[in-house]
């Protein structure tokens, strides 16, 4: 086999293992940030509360978007909180 035929061998599968890897770990990832999300809502009083990972281009990131009834000082405390979260990059109140 020819050198550079291996090396294509090799990325392709170091690619398809990666992106099946990053499927399913991501979703367990993004299932426990989002549990953060609702018990920093809950805790702060957020009854209505929505949470999103999925960024304004469809794709999913670190960053919480939330939204719901809540007044100025309690959405600070939850974005706050939600920052000191070891797994969440930031936090965004966004209306609905």
């Amino acid at each position: 086999m020819h050198p550079a035929l291996k090396l294509l061998t090799g990325l392709a599968a170091t690619v398809v293992l990666a992106r099946g890897a990053s499927l399913h770990q991501g979703q367990v990832m993004m299932a426990e940030l989002g549990q953060a999300a609702a018990t920093a809502m809950q805790a702060n009083g957020v009854v209505d509360g929505s949470i999103s990972f999925r960024q304004p281009s469809g794709l999913v990131a670190r960053v919480a978007h939330l939204s719901g009834t809540a007044d100025p000082a309690t959405r600070a405390a939850v974005i706050a909180e939600l920052k000191r979260h070891p797994g969440i990059a930031g936090a965004v109140w966004s209306p609905r």
